[in-house]
């Protein structure tokens, strides 16, 4: 697939790296020239250093031959225009990356096949990471009723020294599917005769209705968050306490530029900001952060996220949770007192995921490490899936059924559970895996 990615940017970069990856053939617009020349050293991909709305500039990058242009630059503006653009030039194929909730109805009627929104889809994942203290990773699946959560088995787990197998079968009017597992840096697919140990980093399918009991099963806390505090003053910072604060918890913002801060007070009646060094321990200390407190460090520096992190969990903080803008620093979370990360630009590729997949991919999800990737995917009327069982169908090793959603009712499958058409399924997958899963459930 030929893929144009205007905007070379955080979001951008990363999504042509997550391409390239797959071995899709992708090219860059990027305006900055020294942005462009450090992309140029780095991406496998032809980069082109212009105006991403100009039409020579798209031509250069070979809209005219591409299959789908992802418009993610940092301005809304530019990516509406580049849409645009290369419509006039003949691609059908177009998303936009517009942060203003305005524009976004209007960007969808003007022909954009899709628009994103990042920024917000991490606030989202925000809100249930504060609602489930302990947890690493919380993701929707088919439509809310099914949720794949992530965190670090705690030694007074039940699951420690059990398969799955014997696992399920413990399980007391519920279930759930344990989809991977991460062991010294080593990534295994969840097999029933995988036995759990201490401190694996798991990766869980359960309902929506059971996800309490799941985060009790894996040793996450079960505990209230009544305070949450929000450290940064960025759209992402702004975003998510605005969320969590609808959600029905009090909310502090701290943020260190005074006008800055006086801006989202008056945007935001209902959440108290002060203005304040988040890395001066003192800030924490006077503010008596302790047990039933979440800190949500959503800065643009990893420096100060996790510096802020580290000190809220010293003082014993219920939960703390850091924005991580190198990805890389992701796996020194549990050793600096971290629960959960997030990441804007894997926001913007989980966004984008589905639009490159082959088949009816509802939405898609790709988990900061472990490389693993979760589909929920429409099966098609004359897919090789269909009345197979999941026992039957010769999934490849990499892969595992996580969910079936059939007439609007979650199911957790069991090897004996078979496919019929309309279904959706949730398979989580390794790369290598992936093409043989679409083919399962594709056309």
């Amino acid at each position: 697939m030929r893929v144009v990615i205007v905007g070379g940017g955080a979001d951008g970069s990363h999504l042509a790296e997550r391409l390239i990856a797959e071995g899709e053939d992708v090219a860059i617009v990027e305006s900055d020239p020294h942005r462009a020349a450090h992309l140029r050293e780095r991406l496998d991909a032809q980069v082109v250093e212009g105006n991403g709305a100009s039409p020579s500039v798209l031509r250069r990058a070979g809209v005219e031959r591409a299959d789908i242009l992802f418009a993610v630059s940092d301005d809304d503006g530019t990516n509406v225009l580049a849409c645009q653009t290369a419509r006039s030039l003949g691609l059908e194929r177009t998303i936009a990356r517009i942060e203003h909730s305005e524009l976004q109805d209007i960007v969808l009627q003007s022909g954009v096949e899709a628009v994103i929104d990042p920024r917000a889809s991490v606030a989202e994942k925000l809100v249930g990471l504060v609602a489930h203290p302990g947890l690493s990773d919380y993701f929707m699946f088919c439509d809310g009723s099914i949720v794949i959560l992530g965190g670090i088995v705690s030694s007074k787990s039940e699951l420690v020294g059990r398969s799955l197998a014997e696992m399920r079968r413990s399980l007391d009017g519920w279930d759930c599917v344990i989809a991977s597992i991460i062991r010294n840096d080593r990534t295994l697919v969840g097999r029933g005769a995988t036995v759990i140990e201490a401190f694996d980093k798991i990766l869980l399918v359960a309902k929506a209705e059971d996800v309490s009991r799941a985060s009790n099963l894996i040793g996450a806390k079960s505990e209230e968050i009544d305070r949450v505090i929000v450290i940064g003053g960025g759209r992402v910072a702004e975003l998510s306490a605005a969320a969590i604060r609808k959600d029905g918890r009090r909310v502090l913002l701290i943020h260190n530029n005074r006008e800055r801060a006086h801006a989202i007070a008056a945007r935001n009646p209902k959440i108290d900001v002060i203005v304040a060094d988040p890395t001066d321990p003192t800030v924490l200390q006077n503010l008596e952060v302790g047990q039933g407190d979440g800190v949500l460090a959503l800065t643009r520096s990893d420096a100060v996220n996790m510096l802020a992190c580290l000190i809220a969990d010293r003082l014993g903080a219920s939960t703390t949770v850091s924005r991580f803008n190198r990805i890389a620093l992701f796996d020194f979370m549990p050793a600096v007192g971290i629960s959960a990360g997030v990441s804007a630009k894997v926001a913007a590729a989980n966004a984008v995921l589905r639009f490159v997949r082959r088949g009816a991919i509802v939405s898609a999800a790709d988990f900061m490490t472990g490389g693993i990737e979760a589909l929920e995917i429409e099966i098609m009327a004359q897919a090789p899936a269909i009345g197979s069982s999941i026992g039957e169908l010769g999934l490849p090793d990499g892969a595992v059924i996580g969910a079936i959603l059939r007439s609007g009712s979650a199911i957790v499958p069991r090897g004996s559970s078979r496919f019929e058409p309309g279904d959706r399924v949730v398979v989580l997958a390794t790369p290598d895996a992936v093409s043989a899963v679409e083919r399962l459930f594709g056309a």
